[in-house]
């Protein structure tokens, strides 16, 4: 049997960027699995309420948007009154400290 004729078997097993409809470049084994690729360090991702998107920031940016005067009520999800990073208007946000 060819490896075009199987492509759910031993090669869909042990090759991510072959695959159809995998995206170019894909990483697979051990990198998909233990790649941070999403996080970096010194930041956080904040989520709006309002517009709900989802929007990195370092530390020091986030001290910056708490200004000129904030709100948290901890046991809420959107529990931070900050101004947010993508709509720029003082709304509540989720903070995800492991984004």
């Amino acid at each position: 049997m060819s490896p075009a004729a199987d492509p759910a078997g031993k090669r869909a097993l042990f090759s991510g960027s072959d695959l159809p409809g995998a995206p170019n470049g894909s990483a697979g084994g051990k990198t998909a699995l233990f790649s941070t690729s999403g996080r970096r360090l010194g930041t956080l991702v904040v989520e709006c309420s309002h517009c709900g998107v989802r929007s990195r920031v370092d530390y020091a940016d986030f001290v910056r948007r708490h200004l000129p005067l904030w709100a948290w009520i901890p046991g809420r999800k959107y529990s931070r009154l900050l101004t947010c990073p993508a709509c720029e208007r003082r709304t509540w946000l989720h903070v995800h400290w492991r984004g």
